[in-house]
């Protein structure tokens, strides 16, 4: 029972993962990608209107290159001050005049077997303090013996 649950979430973990964010060429996106595009003070300036003031990074899906920039399919915008914005995957097309950076979202080996490794211990941990009796089932067995003053 303990190895099948830590084996689930082990699996859960890696699911959700941990990302590092690398720098990227334009020349090497794939569409779907995940990527975050780190604006310049005039790509914020003129983009305001419609990413909101200040914005810095956005981060969402890459949709494709068209001739007035990358579209993206927004899922959140950070600001200069650090606040975010989520958003909900609608389309923005970011001109490369206005782009400083791309960075395409990768899976961390290294963070995601260190946030497992977390997991399982803690889990091993609780166990043991708490051992297994502590899952047994609800309800009163239906015993007979007398019943209670």
């Amino acid at each position: 029972m303990l190895s099948r649950s830590a084996s689930l979430v082990t699996v859960a973990l890696l699911q959700v993962g941990c990302y590092n964010y690398l720098p990227l060429r334009r020349s090497t996106l794939v569409p779907s990608s995940y990527l975050a595009v780190t604006l310049t003070e005039s790509g914020s300036e003129e983009l305001a209107l419609y990413l909101g003031p200040n914005a810095l990074v956005v981060r969402g899906r890459y949709l494709s290159a068209t001739e007035r920039g990358l579209a993206l399919s927004v899922e959140s915008v950070e600001s200069r001050r650090g606040d975010l914005a989520h958003w909900a995957g609608e389309t923005v097309v970011v001109p490369g005049e206005f782009v400083r950076q791309v960075e395409q979202r990768t899976v961390s080996p290294s963070k995601t077997v260190l946030l497992a490794g977390a997991a399982v211990a803690g889990f091993v941990i609780a166990s043991q303090a708490f051992g297994p009796a502590s899952g047994g089932a609800l309800g009163g067995g239906g015993g007979s013996g007398p019943p209670p003053h």
